[in-house]
């Protein structure tokens, strides 16, 4: 299965779980399947990053893996608040539209870079000085992740109890934040090897 197709799907089936789960007021639920779906993408994201190294793939093609796989998480997360807090709860929590731009402003983001790192691979290039700000970039997003993760559980919002308008979003602010530090962390120690 390529790349794009299981991007698509676990997108698809990951929406639906968190939606569903959501809609239906079922917390437990909701926080089991938020957490599935975010090992799922993590794994995926791992897993292709892995086996890109041990096939000796150019640096940009493995870097490129990494900001598609982030990408992937920043668009469930902005998709996932649009449909659940526009449409499901409609607007109940009124913050919601600030975490959705940002997700996917942070989407977008990841997905051109991820493009422009391909087309780069594909042109038998490495530009040093995209891959240095690629670098940072995930220095920055692995840093950012685990203090809002942290910062979750500090403040009392994660677990979050259903009487919180944002108990769903604080479910996908928390796995999606450890799948993006997992992805994270998973390039820099490939990268180093």
């Amino acid at each position: 299965m390529s790349s794009l197709s299981a991007w698509m799907i676990s997108l698809t089936l990951g929406l639906c779980a968190v939606i569903i789960t959501a809609g239906a007021n079922q917390p437990f639920l909701n926080l089991l399947s938020t957490g599935l779906v975010s090992v799922a993408f993590a794994s995926l994201g791992i897993r292709e990053n892995r086996a890109l190294v041990a096939e000796g793939a150019r640096k940009s093609e493995i870097a490129g893996s990494t900001a598609r796989y982030i990408g992937l998480v920043w668009t469930w997360g902005a998709l996932a608040l649009l449909v659940i807090y526009a449409l499901v709860y409609e607007n109940s929590w009124k913050e919601w539209w600030q975490f959705f731009l940002s997700f996917a402003t942070a989407a977008v983001g990841s997905i051109i870079f991820a493009n422009m790192l391909g087309r780069d691979a594909e042109a038998g290039k490495e530009d040093e000085s995209v891959m240095g700000l690629g670098r940072l970039l995930v220095k920055v997003q692995l840093i950012g992740m685990m203090v809002g993760v942290i910062s979750l559980v500090i403040d009392g919002k994660f677990p979050r109890d259903t009487a919180h308008q944002d108990w769903a979003a604080c479910n996908i602010f928390f796995f999606g934040g450890l799948a993006i530090a997992a992805i994270c962390a998973n390039a820099l120690a490939s990268s180093r090897s």
